[in-house]
């Protein structure tokens, strides 16, 4: 059987279906990409432990570049949020979601570091 290709954007599956969706999910978060998009929308798998895509490289990395042009991050959605809100002057919002234990305080913390940075 021929190694599966790695998407980082579900809406590029070829057969989007749930079997497929968790399949592609399972691959990445065993390479430890944690971070996989469904169009602008960012899924994040928690690894409950520290990986090293926290740091100013990254940081430097993420700015000022338009979604899906790199591995998805948390680091992009911040940047994007924070130039769709200097481009048309209004208010933007990003929605962190998940049960408890998902990691959501440390996605916060993400975000707020890549934005004061």
């Amino acid at each position: 059987q021929p190694p599966q290709r790695d998407y980082d954007d579900l809406c590029g599956l070829p057969d989007l279906n749930e079997k497929t969706l968790l399949e592609n999910l399972r691959n990445r978060f065993k390479q430890e990409k944690i971070y996989t998009y469904v169009g602008s929308i960012l899924i994040v798998i928690n690894p409950f432990k520290f990986l090293p895509i926290y740091n100013p490289k990254y940081v430097k990395m993420y700015d000022n570049h338009q979604l899906g042009k790199l591995e998805p991050h948390i680091y992009a959605v911040a940047d994007v949020a924070y130039h769709a809100m200097l481009q048309r002057r209004k208010n933007q919002c990003i929605v962190i979601s998940g049960e408890s234990g998902s990691g959501k305080t440390q996605s916060t913390n993400f975000l707020i570091h890549h934005l004061t940075a």
